[in-house]
């Protein structure tokens, strides 16, 4: 049995994927040192780009996580009793990391640390500052195939906070403040019977920090930052509305929802190789002061709790560093044109492919 657990809860854009990386690469430096990351044989299944342990979480959790079904759950319990055996027999320190672990409630909590059976349970928290983490998952749910107006979408998240935290701690429609309201998850994680909290601040750039400062908090070995180039790129402000109004555009058609993914993804890598792209997306003026008082109401709280801060406490802080500007209807209409071309060059390929089939068939048969 192992005896400690660092269970890793990055929250969404936190620069997860990276530090994901870079234990999934240093894995046999980190068993040397007595330290197991481990990594499903199955990692790559999936549209997933690098391994972690959410998906066998789904295995025990199942429809605590509201994106999960029955079914899927079904699934996922071989994947979950696997990565419980490696915790049976590793006879040092397992390092897990789940940022879906952020979202789920209390009782779900206490099933995960009652199953893994360690008493010495250490969760590491890595967040960043809402006016940076906002934008980005509302362009997540772009490029999702949404298409609803970034204050429409943080209408929506006001509307589920002005309901109190009584009411989020337990609506699994909430999920996203249980995980961005930092005080909150660290004390649901302490309530529970974790030994120790800490919370890594993400500072964004340079990415080598994020990881000195992770390092440092879970006491692992220094690993070399070497990666494949696979990273989260964020869209810019006119590509996330241009994609947005193609979102629009494509729920009037009958595409497939693989079709319509497809199209979603020759647009984003089109996009995200271009020079210059436009500003990034950063949160509406009307919502500034709200979003500088949930951030400080937060961090006032954070500090109270027993949690500790392994970095620079003011990289969650709102800082009008982040504010910019609306998008011009030039930005747009390029960004639109440079999708349109993406998609052309799309359909005269398969276009050609589908011309030399019917030669090639021609030719070979009588």
């Amino acid at each position: 049995m192992a005896s400690k657990i660092v269970l890793h809860i990055g929250l969404q854009k936190s620069g997860t994927t990276f530090l994901q990386q870079v234990l999934q690469a240093g894995s046999e430096t980190l068993a040397e040192a007595g330290v197991r990351y481990p990594v499903p044989l199955d990692w790559n299944r999936g549209r997933r780009t690098v391994a972690n342990h959410e998906w066998p979480s789904y295995g025990l959790l199942g429809t605590e996580y509201p994106w999960v079904s029955k079914q899927r759950a079904s699934e996922e319990q071989g994947p979950w009793r696997a990565l419980l055996d490696e915790v049976k027999s590793w006879p040092g320190t397992v390092l897990l990391s789940a940022e879906a672990l952020s979202v789920v409630r209390k009782p779900a909590v206490h099933r995960l640390l009652d199953a893994l059976g360690v008493d010495d349970v250490e969760v590491v928290i890595t967040a960043r500052s809402l006016d940076r983490s906002l934008p980005s998952l509302w362009q997540q749910h772009i490029r999702n195939g949404r298409t609803v107006s970034f204050e429409t979408y943080l209408a929506g998240l006001a509307a589920q906070r002005d309901k109190g935290w009584d009411d989020i701690e337990t609506d699994p429609a909430a999920h996203i403040w249980r995980a961005f309201t930092l005080s909150r998850l660290v004390r649901r994680w302490s309530e529970a019977g974790a030994a120790r909290v800490c919370v890594v601040t993400t500072p964004g750039r340079p990415p080598h920090l994020l990881w000195q400062r992770f390092a440092e908090a879970t006491g692992l070995p220094d690993l070399p930052i070497g990666l494949d180039g696979r990273t989260h790129t964020g869209l810019t402000a006119p590509e996330t509305l241009v994609l947005s109004s193609m979102n629009a555009a494509i729920q009037e058609t009958s595409w497939s929802r693989q079709d319509a993914d497809r199209v979603r993804r020759v647009v984003i890598d089109r996009l995200q190789t271009r020079e210059h792209r436009g500003g990034k997306v950063v949160i509406p003026p009307d919502w500034r002061a709200r979003l500088a008082e949930w951030s400080e109401d937060d961090l006032a709280a954070l500090q109270r709790t027993s949690a500790r801060i392994a970095g620079d406490l003011d990289d969650l802080r709102y800082t009008s560093s982040q504010e910019g500007t609306t998008p011009t209807a030039e930005e747009i209409a390029q960004t639109g044109a440079i999708a349109a071309v993406a998609l052309a060059e799309l359909a005269l390929h398969e276009g050609l492919l589908q011309r030399n089939t019917r030669r090639l068939r021609r030719r070979l048969l009588p």
